[in-house]
């Protein structure tokens, strides 16, 4: 078609027709200009269509990393919950007539679920992570998505603040221990033995429930990991985390 408007522009400058001339003139640069914009319109189809493949990529991986994350929120809310209820039960070994009904195992036993294990959310964030570093996370089309993802890590912050806390209560409750108490006597009553004896085979650890202290220490450790399931920590992203695979699933779906 150029080239048709090429010979005709031509002819008409040898005969000397100006005015013409200028017509066919005009009509070449209006077909290259459409050429050209159609040749950017077919080049930014290729471009979106890249990207919304990358998108669902992104979103399908985020699914999967998302579930993960769901599993273990979900499993640190269950383990935090069973050392609420071992605390709940230590607390009721100040009360002596309480006490004075279980034996020394089952005291050992009481202990030994409290002071062993903690409950830690370690989330799976190595998509996210590379989304967000490799300046992609705006291939998401879905603003409120975007945004709940950029703000995910931000929000394990306070709760990694309650972690150390308890870290630091329970820290100064094993302290407390090492001092009135005998953690051998407690590892013995558990099953473990040992092949010598020693000098504190002869300490009972129902004394340390007579400590004014140790009760309020222990006290203070049963409301902050009872706190830590609520909505502000462990609570609030398990929250967060399935509002995030509902979004993921309506765009998977689109």
């Amino acid at each position: 078609m150029i080239k048709f408007f090429r010979k005709i522009r031509q002819k008409t400058l040898t005969e000397n027709k100006f005015g013409k001339y200028l017509t066919y003139a005009i009509g070449e640069i209006i077909l290259v200009v459409i050429g050209i914009l159609i040749a950017l319109s077919i080049n930014n189809f290729n471009n979106s269509r890249q990207e919304r493949k990358i998108e669902q990529e992104y979103l399908l991986s985020l699914q999967t990393e998302f579930e993960i994350n769901l599993m273990k929120i979900n499993n640190s809310i269950k383990e935090n919950k069973e050392r609420v209820d071992a605390v709940d039960n230590m607390l009721t070994l100040f009360d002596n007539n309480v006490r004075d009904t279980i034996s020394d195992k089952a005291i050992s036993k009481i202990m030994y679920s409290v002071f062993s294990g903690e409950a830690i959310y370690n989330p799976s964030n190595g998509v996210l992570t590379d989304i967000i570093s490799s300046g992609n996370l705006n291939l998401i089309q879905n603003k409120k998505l975007r945004q709940r993802l950029a703000s995910f890590e931000s929000k394990l912050e306070f709760l990694k603040i309650v972690e150390n806390a308890v870290k630091s209560m329970k820290f100064e409750l094993k302290n407390q221990l090492n001092k009135n108490g005998s953690i051998r006597k407690v590892l013995i009553d558990r099953g473990l033995n040992f092949e010598h004896k020693s000098i504190s085979d002869s300490v009972n650890n129902r004394v340390i429930f007579s400590l004014t202290e140790f009760e309020n220490s222990l006290l203070d450790y049963y409301l902050t990991i009872k706190a830590e399931n609520g909505a502000r920590a462990f609570g609030g992203i398990k929250e967060e985390i399935e509002q995030i695979l509902v979004d993921l699933d309506l765009e998977i779906k689109k």
